[in-house]
């Protein structure tokens, strides 16, 4: 069980959520700590830069792929601890799965994700948040891998420099193996409506009948909004966890909904959505995504942040 298998030029669109991009020159898939040690010792023999892919959500890979080794996070038989408030488990778990799973045990902190996507680890290394909720208000621990020595570093939540949708992992070479969250007691029954109904309001405001990475852009904190602008968003304005305005409503009153390169479009459903029609390649929405920071930033001086990773460009 510990062999790897590296494949050539495997295609990586049909691994993202939004269905784009080419082949990785080396490929793998680890199901184990043991098979992704190998792989990275691997990488390091054969200098192959490495991206390390799990749930394969917000992220675009570019039509040319990835030149160098893609570790694709496949944990089998993956374990959940619990020790009273306190859950740890794999990085590679998916959101979903670790929602249902705390919300069995009676442990609240995490409902607020329902219908998040992706996996534990993802979420941790943009510290994914929706309704209010941030994975650093439950992170106590990451463990993680540095990919240039293959030693194994522990950080508590200080030390993992949680930021608005970032945190130390986005910035070093360190791939995230497994972590540990503290929750508190809650009623099963109430948590499991709460992360319910999330859940239904994705599906009924995002555009989840089509491809996509979640929000193309990060919203926009209230200061940087300029003055002569913000009564046309005021109403708007909501903590996320500090005032900001939806970049959203800023591409709605823009009138951008519905903009469109090949089969790329701003979606008329959620207008900070690019979604996939079918046919898009990740040059379209990657000139999608410059034609509406451009307007942005000539309507209304507001530089627009994107929130996917660009892999391979």
């Amino acid at each position: 069980m510990s062999d790897i298998l590296i494949e050539k030029n495997v295609s990586l669109a049909p691994l993202t959520t939004f269905k784009v991009g080419g082949p990785a020159e080396f490929f793998v898939e680890v199901k184990s700590i043991i098979q992704l040690q190998k792989a990275l010792k691997l990488s390091r023999d054969n200098s192959w830069p490495v991206f390390i892919l799990a749930g394969g959500s917000n992220l675009i890979v570019s039509d040319e792929g990835f030149r160098g080794l893609v570790i694709n996070l496949k944990t089998e038989n993956w374990k959940l601890k619990i020790d009273r408030h306190k859950l740890t488990t794999e990085a590679s778990v998916p959101m979903s799965e670790l929602v249902k799973q705390s919300i069995e045990a009676g442990l609240a902190g995490l409902e607020w994700s329902g219908g998040l996507p992706g996996s534990f680890g993802g979420a941790i290394r943009g510290n994914a948040g929706c309704f209010g909720g941030e994975i650093k208000d439950s992170i106590l621990s990451v463990k993680s891998i540095d990919i240039e020595t293959g030693q194994e570093n522990f950080r508590n939540n200080i030390e993992c420099q949680f930021g608005y949708r970032d945190s130390i992992f986005k910035h070093n070479k360190e791939v995230i193996i497994e972590a540990t969250v503290e929750l508190r007691p809650g009623n099963s029954t109430e948590l499991r409506s709460v992360a319910d109904d999330h859940i239904r309001y994705r599906q009924d405001r995002q555009p989840l009948e089509y491809p996509n990475a979640g929000s193309i852009f990060k919203n926009v904190p209230l200061e940087q909004v300029p003055n002569v602008h913000l009564p046309l968003f005021t109403e708007s304005v909501k903590n996320d966890p500090f005032p900001v305005v939806p970049t959203a409503k800023i591409l709605a009153v823009a009138g951008l909904k519905g903009w469109r390169v090949g089969d790329a479009q701003l979606s008329e459903k959620h207008s900070n959505y690019i979604v996939n029609l079918g046919g898009a390649m990740a040059s379209d929405i990657v000139a999608l995504i410059e034609k509406i920071k451009t307007e942005i930033q000539s309507k209304y001086q507001i530089n627009l942040e994107v929130e996917p990773e660009l892999v391979g460009f």
